[in-house]
């Protein structure tokens, strides 16, 4: 398990550690066409607590027939499975330096219902983000295990309560990496959602998004229970489920500030492709398949030089049809809502971190662009 949390790390780390490299030289308090501060000579220390929630929602449709025969009444199916976790309350510490961040978050001991009767969760989460040249770069890794299962009382008629509901054998892992880049620069997505620089002005922008996406679902024991089972559905024995995702989006973003208070929000729809993998009691299988997108997210607080405090959301949703859209048998779509109170504050580098940070990225600059032949572009130009 360390090992697999080390590797995970190192991806996160080197996904993202370039944009440290070729960040702008570091400036004090400048102010850009009006708009937005940077502060990039500080480093920033924050705390975090959020709810962060992850939903698994798994269906056996009928085969095949899923409209009757006149075309217009929905057949009965089996009911949802809804599995959610007991904890989903995090604390978190977060430090970011120039264009680099790295926060990390673990659960509280704040359980939603009683660990007793539902079983207790565990939940980690891990993010690294940055910015290389008008690319901003976000990578996180999260792991739920132990979820309690909500509606059993809807498809089994014998259920009755105290008895436990926990499956501790269902274990996901999730890992995201997207490259956001924005139009007007008037808009600031560090200091909205990042803090790591001042909107002093309400702006807007467009901007599009990369986004890759890989969920893996794992249990001991098929994800549906066998009463919520179609026996006539070879899918409803399944028990590992693996989606990979690329999808492009594209949205409009935006910020209202007064007096250093402001609230923001972006909003993209795109399509992608998906690739599934999944093992069943009998056999297993892979499938490609066209995916919709969605990108929400929000932020409001208050940010100055020195400290900021803010509010932000943002939901995710993810889904599988098997074995095809037109033909439902098995829908699964994992809800992923999370919502943050971030504090932080801002110290000094310090003159000698200060200038040693900014002699080294202007020597990386300068032999990333020889190397790239700007130099050379601009002579000719000059002769």
């Amino acid at each position: 398990m360390r090992n697999h949390l080390i590797h995970i790390l190192l991806l996160l780390i080197t996904f993202i550690v370039p944009s440290f490299s070729f960040s702008q030289s570091l400036k004090d308090s400048t102010q850009l066409n009006g708009y937005v501060r940077d502060i990039n000579d500080k480093i920033t220390g924050s705390v975090f607590l959020s709810n962060s929630k992850l939903t698994l929602l798994f269906n056996n449709y009928p085969p095949k027939n899923w409209w009757d025969s006149d075309g217009l009444i929905l057949r009965d199916r089996p009911k949802d499975v809804i599995y959610v976790p007991n904890n989903s309350y995090l604390i978190g510490l977060g430090i970011s330096f120039g264009n680099l961040g790295v926060r990390a978050s673990v659960q509280t001991p704040i359980s939603e219902y009683d660990e007793s009767i539902y079983g207790k969760s565990s939940v980690f989460r891990l993010r690294v983000d940055g910015f290389v040249k008008k690319w901003y770069l976000d990578a996180e890794y999260y792991r739920y295990s132990g979820f309690t299962e909500t509606n059993t009382g809807i498809y089994d008629s014998t259920w009755n309560t105290p008895q436990k509901l926990i499956r501790g054998d269902i274990i996901t892992r999730s890992i995201n990496l997207h490259a956001v880049r924005f139009s007007n620069k008037k808009f600031s997505y560090k200091a909205i959602f990042k803090q790591k620089e001042i909107q002093l002005r309400s702006a807007f922008t467009t901007y599009f998004k990369g986004r890759y996406r890989s969920e893996n679902y794992n249990a001991s024991a098929p994800f549906l229970p066998p009463l919520a089972r179609n026996p006539a559905s070879k899918f409803g024995t399944m028990s590992r489920l693996t989606m990979n995702d690329l999808t492009l989006i594209g949205g409009g973003a935006g910020v209202l500030v007064w007096k250093g208070f402001y609230l923001g929000a972006m909003v993209g729809v795109g399509a992608g492709v998906q690739h599934q993998s999944y093992t069943l009691a009998t056999e297993s299988g892979t499938r490609y398949a066209f995916i919709p997108a969605l990108d929400v997210k929000g932020s409001a607080g208050y940010n100055t030089k020195r400290m900021f405090i803010t509010l932000s959301v943002n939901s995710e949703i993810t889904y599988s049809v098997l074995p095809s859209v037109l033909d439902q048998e098995f829908l699964a779509i994992s809800y992923f809502t999370n919502f943050e109170v971030n504090c932080g504050y801002r110290f000094d580098m310090g003159p000698r971190l200060n200038n040693t940070v900014q002699w080294t990225n202007h020597f990386i600059k300068s032999t990333f662009d020889a190397v790239m032949g700007k130099n050379n572009i601009k002579n000719k130009e000059q002769d």
